[in-house]
Order: C-alpha cells, then structure tokens, then sequence
C-alpha cells in the first residue's frame, strides 16, 4: 500500500497543464486502487473517470461482481455498452478531455485472462462509437497498472503480464 509520501498533489491549480493531467492518470489509478473493498460490496468494478483541463470527474463506476474470474457474458457486455456511452460524453468536446477506464479489483495489477476478458468486450462496445481518446487500467491494493492507450493507427491489444 502506498503512503502518503508516495502521493502527487494534483490540486495545484486549475486548468491543469500536460504535467499535471500526467499527475493526475497516475493518481486516479494509484487511489483508487488503495480504496478499502468493503465486505458485501462487488469487489470488482469498473470506473470512467474524465480527466482535463478543467480537472478530473467520475462519469460512472459499474460493480461488476465479486469473483476474479470470467465475469457473466451477459452482464459484462451490458456493463461494457455503458461504458461505450460514457466514454461518448466528454465535457467539452474537442477540449483535449480523455477518459481512464480503471477495472478495479482486490488482485496484483498483473494483468489476468479475465481482465483481458474485459477489457476486449470494453473495446467492442466502445469500437463502434465516437469517444474521447481513452486509456484502460487495471489496479489493485498493490498498485495500477496501463494497459491499453487508445490508437487510430491499429487495433487495441491487451498486454498480458
């Protein structure tokens, strides 16, 4: 678990420059990873969070369930088209806003074959829409980790660790 020495202080001002949204991709995936999983609570989940000039604000959070494995095919497509449209929706379009979706679960930030389960259905339903440029986290109480930055040139791969 991090400590607060460990911690970048995004709130130096707004609007923010590159450094500070550079700051901020790290620390939004770093924090929530360090948020407590609550007994009775999906442990797992899936979170939009816009990131831009004018600062960082949550567009959905989405429990997925509470296992490791393969979620229900059903469910995680359902989850993944809302996650679509919210990656639709940015503040301001053309501002220079873009989205993390963070799947946030109690495992290592390793990347798992669920989370590529995922993060491949995350990609289809988003695929067919106009979004906001995107990039996709997995984290956990030992830390984040990127695994996908949204590319016009090819499509997106998930790395497995």
């Amino acid at each position: 678990m991090r400590t607060l020495s460990d911690s970048t202080d995004t709130r130096a001002g707004l609007p923010l420059t590159e450094a500070g949204l550079d700051a901020a991709r790290h620390e939004v995936a770093w924090t929530l990873g360090d948020l407590p999983f609550h007994p009775g609570a999906a442990s797992r989940s899936l979170w939009v969070v816009f990131l831009g000039a004018a600062g960082v604000w949550t567009h959905a959070v989405l429990p997925v369930d509470n296992a490791l494995d393969k979620p229900d095919p059903g469910h995680i497509t359902h989850l993944s088209e809302i996650v679509g449209m919210t990656l639709e929706y940015p503040l301001s379009r053309g501002s220079g806003e873009e989205a993390l979706v963070v799947l946030r679960r109690p495992a290592p930030a390793a990347i798992s074959e669920a989370d590529a389960h995922v993060f491949r259905v995350v990609c289809e339903a988003a695929a067919a829409r106009e979004t906001a440029p995107w990039r996709f986290y997995v984290t956990g109480p030992d830390g984040a980790r990127e695994c996908f930055r949204q590319s016009v040139s090819r499509r997106p791969e998930v790395r497995l660790a």
